[in-house]
């Protein structure tokens, strides 16, 4: 019995090999393209994000979108756990705690804004999910901007870190758009 399973273990083994190059290629090829077209986009980046989903090494196109608008949510989630622990700090000054207050209502908002882009990316509506992706980008660069007043601020790595995964949402989603014409 054991020598019979082996052709099969071996086949599964090698096509399941050859679908992570597929999905790995397809990451580079996005990331390369993406970083091309868009100067926000940085390719290491990209790269490094896509691929620490789990489920991108078997991804195509689509599922990579999904999986960009997922990483986007669970960094907001853990930005918002970070300005709630610093609102909670006694060390924190009362200029800093209104610009944390001011990110984290950007962040609650962006956060329901991302359930609703994650339908409209289903249903294909790529036009709708772009303007409201685009949104928590710039909710990004308020929250930050808003430091620039009371000094250094506390999230740049978080805020920037956001900022990249929606450009690049939305690339993925520019190329999926562009297909679909």
């Amino acid at each position: 019995m054991k020598t019979m399973n082996s052709p099969y273990i071996l086949f599964f083994t090698l096509v399941l090999f050859f679908n992570a190059i597929k999905a790995s290629n397809l990451i580079n090829q996005t990331c390369k393209n993406s970083s091309k077209n868009d100067p926000n986009i940085n390719y290491k980046f990209c790269v490094y994000a896509l691929q620490s989903a789990p489920a991108s090494h078997c991804a195509n196109t689509t599922r990579l979108g999904l999986i960009s608008i997922t990483l986007i949510k669970h960094n907001v989630t853990d930005t918002r756990c970070s300005i709630k622990q610093l609102l909670q700090d006694k060390k924190v000054s009362k200029r800093y705690k209104g610009v944390l207050k001011d990110c984290l209502e950007l962040y609650s908002d962006a956060l329901s804004t991302l359930s609703e882009v994650v339908s409209d990316f289903r249903a294909q509506r790529f036009v709708d999910a772009n303007v409201k992706v685009s949104s928590v980008m710039e909710a990004s660069t308020t929250c930050e901007d808003g430091f620039e007043e009371v000094g250094v601020s506390p999230l740049t790595q978080e805020n920037n870190r956001i900022f990249q995964l929606s450009a690049v949402a939305l690339s993925i989603m520019n190329i999926l758009h562009s297909s679909e014409n």
